[in-house]
């Protein structure tokens, strides 16, 4: 590949989003607030390389156009396949079955990040300190430190702070045992997290996995 390169901006729609916008420049108006996506673009043109938008809608025809996007290298900002943020990394996975570099985490970062309770057993394994907690599915215990109250209560298989409002934060035991039924029930798997300390609370943005 030579200096300049042919760039696919890659992302997912579902739902009620549209299709990607048509660029600024085509249409003639002016945007407010650009989209990620069209930062992107803008900063890939003014570097030289030809940047274009593929979108994932969730049907298998988006899927079949990205193997034949004909791109030198794919810039990914994905998050799910058709809604469903636990498939993000097949979407990494199948730009690694078509051979075509891509930006971001492949695979099994992504597996990974999507398991808190097995991510936070790595840092600790590494020595990375993260604040104690349980997991719990259906009533079994899976994995338990000490953990003290308050507590945070979550989903364990979910993106960033996907299932954490103002009610999962819990004093008690009968709050806890609440929380998890509906977290449960809502997402059939849970984590309970302990605030240790305020020193911990505050290095736990650095973290890599929404720790």
């Amino acid at each position: 590949m030579g200096d300049k390169l042919k760039v696919t901006v890659l992302y997912d729609v579902w739902g009620e989003e549209e299709t990607p916008p048509a660029d600024a420049a085509e249409t003639g108006r002016k945007r407010k607030v650009k989209e990620d996506r069209e930062e992107i673009f803008d900063a890939l043109t003014k570097l030289g390389h030809e940047p274009s938008y593929h979108v994932l809608d969730g049907r298998p025809q988006s899927l079949y156009g990205l193997s034949k996007c004909g791109a030198d290298l794919i810039f990914n900002l994905t998050e799910s396949y058709a809604g469903d943020d636990t498939k993000e990394m097949n979407v990494a996975a199948y730009m690694d079955l078509l051979g075509i570099p891509y930006t971001g985490a492949g695979p099994h970062a992504h597996f990974l990040a999507q398991d808190k309770g097995t991510a936070k057993k790595m840092f600790a394994f590494h020595g990375i300190r993260t604040p104690f907690f349980a997991t719990a599915y259906r009533g079994n215990i899976d994995h338990a430190h000490d953990v003290k109250f308050p507590l945070i209560v979550k989903p364990q298989s979910e993106d960033g702070s996907i299932g954490i409002d103002a009610e999962a934060v819990v004093s008690g035991v009968k709050e806890l045992m609440e929380r998890v039924e509906y977290v449960q029930n809502a997402r059939k798997c849970c984590r309970w997290l302990n605030s240790i300390s305020q020193s911990c609370l505050r290095a736990r943005p650095r973290l890599p996995a929404e720790m």
